[in-house]
């Protein structure tokens, strides 16, 4: 037996993320809590829609309207695929709509949300789910 095979033939008991940690668990959710307050809900929906249909292929639920939509999706696009290659003009051509550290607020968002549907989808995948 190779050991993909072995690998695929361990029975893995169904246990939930939030069962094996639940204070890491806890705290990703008091930080989602945390960024549900700190950014617009209507942005937060786009932000969130655009990781999600990226990380999954799923069918995009809200589209990028305004111009300061797009340059919001353009910094998530890029964060998703290579947030070291993140270049100042996009950073800047988004910050612009924000005051006072809301964009930063919104950045920190995104990576809560984007740690979230990854660690949703491994669950998914890898054990019983996230519950």
């Amino acid at each position: 037996m190779c050991g993909h095979e072995r690998i695929l033939a361990v029975t893995l008991p169904f246990v939930t993320l939030r069962e094996l940690q639940p204070e890491s668990m806890a705290l990703l959710d008091a930080a989602y809590a945390r960024a549900v307050e700190c950014v617009d809900a209507d942005l937060l929906a786009l932000v969130t829609d655009r990781i999600t249909v990226t990380l999954t292929d799923a069918r995009p639920e809200c589209t990028a309207e305004s111009d300061r939509d797009r340059a919001v999706c353009s910094v998530v696009d890029q964060m998703l695929i290579d947030v070291a290659g993140l270049d100042d003009a996009t950073v800047q051509a988004a910050a612009r709509y924000f005051p006072d550290g809301e964009f930063a607020d919104l950045v920190m968002a995104s990576y809560i949300i984007e740690a979230r549907t990854r660690l949703g989808i491994a669950a998914e995948r890898l054990l019983g789910g996230v519950a």
